[in-house]
């Protein structure tokens, strides 16, 4: 068993306990990779060295029986994934900021924030988080709710501004990360919902800011 606590943003911040292991085999992954090719063709996932310092951004879980799929960390910038790019969140603490999971590479730096929606409704089964710097800017605007400007990613503090906020919400929820730049959770029953409503709110956003300009 690894464990690593690395403080870097674009990096994990929780405590991990990863033990390496097998791809995970579900054949839910088959969805996940379909969405993440959607959303990498459309840069909403993705690694652009003008962004970020060029780090990976981006990532999609659901739920499963050992808890949740999710894909590995630093996988941002790769075009399509493999099973080898997931992993299995077996447990979290999120007071105690500990993250535990299995599989051939370490998960998602955002697992926590994953991990924050499937502890907050048990209807929840698929989470998708993406950069989009259009929908970001006009989250007020279109209503959305967002988590305080202080709840940095990948910390105790922002899992639990999101549990707050889903546990109230109409299923599919999007939400704005407001202290983590660009970023942005969309959470529900199903990975279509989850998918259509975040496009759907991004093509809102950008029709909205064409007509200002």
């Amino acid at each position: 068993m690894n464990t690593a606590n690395t403080p870097e943003e674009g990096v994990t911040k929780f405590l991990l306990h990863w033990t390496p292991a097998a791809a995970p085999d579900q054949r839910e992954i088959t969805t996940l990779q379909d969405w993440r090719d959607v959303f990498f063709a459309r840069q909403l996932i993705g690694a652009d060295p003008q962004r970020y310092g060029g780090i990976g951004f981006g990532n999609v879980s659901c739920r499963s029986t050992q808890g949740f799929l999710v894909s590995a960390t630093q996988t941002g910038g790769l075009p399509t994934l493999s099973a080898h790019n997931f992993c299995t969140v077996t447990g979290w603490d999120i007071l105690r900021n500990e993250i535990l999971a299995r599989g051939p590479q370490p998960p998602s730096s955002e697992a926590l924030s994953h991990a924050a929606c499937y502890a907050a409704r048990s209807d929840i089964h698929w989470v998708f988080h993406v950069h989009s710097p259009v929908l970001w800017q006009a989250a007020a605007q279109l209503g959305m709710a967002a988590t305080p400007l202080d709840a940095e990613y990948g910390t105790p503090a922002m899992a639990e501004a999101i549990s707050s906020i889903i546990r109230n919400a109409h299923l599919p929820v999007l939400l704005q990360m407001a202290g983590h730049e660009d970023g942005i959770i969309a959470a529900g029953n199903s990975a279509a919902q989850c998918g259509a409503l975040l496009l759907e709110a991004v093509l809102r956003a950008q029709l909205s800011s064409a007509l200002r300009k």
